[in-house]
């Protein structure tokens, strides 16, 4: 399995509906692209995320898929409709 993990630190102005908005976004590209096998997404409560406040991870059958997820037409949109929400990501991507 490919795990695709992801961080988000979110600009100090994001509201509570710009969150909800950010992960209804996440959630939506589940049905949208074929190779996602599963999606979760949420908050940090434990405050150990030095300022990064939200989490995506998503998981892949190959190294493939996950290749074909960060191309796909529907992540760019994501990303296209959210990226004024952040003002950082990191991404690490592990086979397990």
């Amino acid at each position: 399995m490919i795990y695709h993990m992801v961080w988000f630190k979110l600009r100090d102005d994001v509201s509570s509906e710009d969150k909800e908005f950010l992960k209804s976004q996440l959630e939506g590209m589940i049905p949208l692209i074929p190779e996602i096998v599963e999606l979760h997404c949420g908050e940090d409560f434990s405050g150990r995320s030095r300022g990064f406040q939200w989490g995506l991870l998503v998981k892949f059958n190959t190294r493939e898929d996950g290749q074909i997820y960060d191309k796909h037409p529907d992540h760019q949109a994501f990303i296209g409709r959210c990226k004024h929400l952040w003002l950082e990501v990191q991404a690490l991507d592990f086979e397990a």
